[in-house]
């Protein structure tokens, strides 16, 4: 996956003025009037300030064009806002935004002239301070002093950040490239939950202002008692209105999906096999290093530490007399403590490596994944009753980020498979859904909510370390990567074993693609040179050069690189490629992949391969780009490269496709991935 980003990673460095001109647009897009609600300046900078951190680009140029474009911004802000006065709050699409604007004044009104500086740095109001400044006439010699100052500091907040993330990414790289691919990976997502988040709030709701009352309405002329209790709890004046709405809404969508999850594990789905290849995925990215990261925030999932945490919440709240909280906390936390044994034994779904006994050998769903989310969803629910929107989506991001970081370790560490803590993660949302749903609106129960949140930092601290410290090696071995290597003997493969493996490529959403028309069991350097004397040869690597041939119309097809596939988790050991010279601008490609399976033969094992032979035609669109399509997925038997190994046998499954069973000369001991020649172009 780093070969890919290095092509990426190359342009930038040797056009750092490209990405300097990138910053310069973003920083301003950010600070132009509302606009900047719909600019990504986070995503980014941050992503520049890593590059940074990777060595990538140097910081002092990228330092300059951010400072000069959040400048420009908000100086093009408060020429608007000077220019146009009030005739702004009318303006489309402003006005869909008023709230904002007015929310703009009273900050100005508040702080006056610094608001320009504090203002930078406040979601919501950033994008409308320097236009509200100029609405009020603020002077510009003053104006622009507080500009360039606060541009200055703001572009320190948002670039070092990622400086810091990049310098750290690189060290671990030193480590362990993967560790750092997945560790990478784990913080684009939690940080793309973010940023959707807060698109949600800023910019899609304010589109429908009316709509939430337009509804209210409806339920009010029913005289019915649901229609009225609905009209009561949800009128835009009820000062929790919005939240009862949004976990309702919750509910209504993660139960129905947690339902279709469970509808999708059944044996022969889609889900299953896509199951299969991302558990592949992960065992071929875990590390050291990375295993001690997982085990440690699996750890911190693990009953002892959700059952401390549950009893100093529970005793805290009732000892408040928050009677009716405390009584929906124990019964949502009891509730999903019965519900995940239940369901385990009704289901009946294995897990990946055997673990424990009992209901809890079942798989589906995570109890980790679920009973994690309905804790900290509650007691972020506690936390941040009564708080402004910022506040609570600051609350609820970080504990999002922490429970979905422990599911994320139950998949790379093996002890469950991705649908099972999707299903956790949806039932765990559920049922704080729920939750929030029926106590949100109570107001006459107080309790602190940083006393709240102290309990459970406190009670994970005391009860997780000590946990974590007499129980880490133990689970270090517990969660170690196992081998689910299967060994045929030769004769055996040979006569009906063959039938026994995958007849097609898996891709990670479990769909069936291409035939696997070769099974090899031998050396790769051997399969690679028997096939050259035919004409096949290795890919060309990718690089800026490369990469550029697929937006030029006359790049020969064997000047292409090979785009990625995967075979159940796992990427090819061999890429070969071989011109068609029967059709101008067409190629075939070999792949062969590494299987769990290895053949005896003659006292020694050799690693099983798996491979595909499809043919591309190379489309040239306007006569401008050259993009490859496969139109052959199955070779005729001449186009199979297997052939040529001597003692090659053809077989033929029940479906007519023709499968070639090949061995290479020498018996060697190796294991799945002992035999790679580093061969597929990366």
């Amino acid at each position: 996956m780093t070969d890919f980003l290095d092509p990426v990673l190359t342009f930038i460095a040797e056009n750092p003025s490209l990405a300097g001109l990138i910053c310069f647009l973003a920083a301003m897009g950010e600070a132009l009037f509302i606009i900047g609600l719909f600019v990504p300046t986070t995503v980014v900078l941050v992503g520049a300030g890593t590059l940074v951190g990777l060595g990538k680009l140097d910081p002092v140029p990228l330092f300059i064009w951010t400072t000069l474009g959040a400048t420009a911004g908000d100086a093009i802000s408060y020429w608007i806002g000077w220019r146009f006065k009030d005739k702004i709050k009318t303006m489309w699409p402003l006005n869909k935004y008023a709230h904002l604007v007015e929310a703009g004044e009273q900050f100005f009104q508040k702080h006056g002239g610094k608001s320009v500086f504090i203002g930078r740095f406040v979601p919501g109001v950033k994008s409308v301070v320097p236009g509200i400044a100029g609405m009020a006439g603020m002077n510009f010699t003053r104006f622009s002093v507080v500009n360039v100052t606060s541009a200055f500091a703001w572009t320190i907040v948002h670039i070092a950040p990622g400086i810091i993330a990049g310098s750290a990414l690189g060290a671990i790289g030193q480590i362990s490239g993967r560790l750092a691919l997945v560790l990478g990976a784990l913080l684009f997502v939690v940080f793309l939950i973010v940023m959707l988040g807060r698109w949600l709030i800023l910019i899609v709701l304010p589109l429908f202002p009316n709509t939430h009352a337009a509804i209210v309405r409806g339920f009010a002329r029913r005289e019915d008692r649901v229609s009225q209790w609905i009209a009561r709890n949800f009128d835009p004046a009820h000062p929790r209105s919005t939240g009862m709405l949004a976990s309702a809404l919750l509910l209504l969508i993660t139960m129905p999906l947690f339902f279709w999850i469970v509808g999708e594990v059944a044996p022969g789905e889609p889900m299953v096999r896509a199951d299969l290849a991302i558990l592949n995925l992960f065992d071929s990215l875990r590390t050291p290093v990375g295993d001690k990261i997982m085990v440690f925030m699996t750890s911190l999932g693990d009953g002892v530490v959700v059952t401390a945490v549950t009893v100093a919440v529970a005793a805290y709240l009732f000892g408040r007399k928050a009677w009716r909280r405390g009584t929906g906390f124990i019964i949502a936390m009891a509730g999903t403590a019965l519900f995940v044994p239940l369901f385990k034994l009704m289901l009946h779904r294995s897990r990946p490596i055997e673990l424990y006994a009992g209901a809890d050998a079942y798989s589906f769903p995570s109890g980790h994944a679920t009973l994690t989310a309905v804790l900290f969803g509650i007691c972020a629910v506690l936390i941040a009753h009564d708080l402004n929107r910022w506040a609570k989506a600051s609350i609820f991001t970080i504990a999002a980020s922490f429970v979905i970081t422990i599911g994320f370790s139950r998949v790379y560490l093996g002890a469950h498979w991705m649908s099972d803590v999707l299903a956790g993660l949806l039932f765990g949302t559920a049922m704080v859904s729920a939750f929030a749903f029926v106590f949100g609106p109570i107001h006459n129960e107080k309790i602190g909510r940083a006393t709240v949140a102290g309990i459970v930092v406190a009670t994970l601290a005391v009860f997780g370390g000590w946990h974590i410290s007499s129980t880490f090696d133990k689970a270090l071995l517990t969660y170690e990567p196992r081998s689910n290597t299967e060994v045929l003997t030769a004769s055996g493969w040979r006569q009906s074993g063959w039938q026994s493996l995958p007849a097609r490529r898996i891709e990670l959403n479990g769909d069936r693609e291409e035939p696997l028309v070769i099974q090899y069991s031998g050396s790769l350097e051997h399969f690679a040179h028997t096939a050259e004397k035919a004409g096949w040869q290795l890919p060309p690597k990718w690089s800026l050069t490369t990469a550029g041939g697929f937006v030029e119309g006359k790049t020969p097809s064997d000047s292409l690189p090979i785009l990625p596939r995967s075979q159940n988790g796992r990427q090819p050991d061999l890429v070969l490629i071989r011109k068609d010279t029967d059709e101008a601008g067409g190629r075939w490609v070999l792949r062969l992949w590494p299987s769990r399976y290895e053949i005896l033969e003659g006292g020694s094992l050799q690693a099983l391969y798996l491979g595909s032979v499809v043919h591309e035609d190379i489309l040239r669109p306007m006569g401008e780009f050259s993009g490859p399509r496969t139109d052959v997925h199955v070779p005729d038997p001449a186009d199979n490269p297997a052939l040529l190994l001597p003692g090659a046998q053809t077989r033929q499954r029940a479906d007519g496709i023709k499968v070639v069973l090949a061995t290479g000369p020498e018996a060697q001991v190796q294991t799945g991935g002992a035999d790679k020649l580093n061969r597929t172009g990366r």
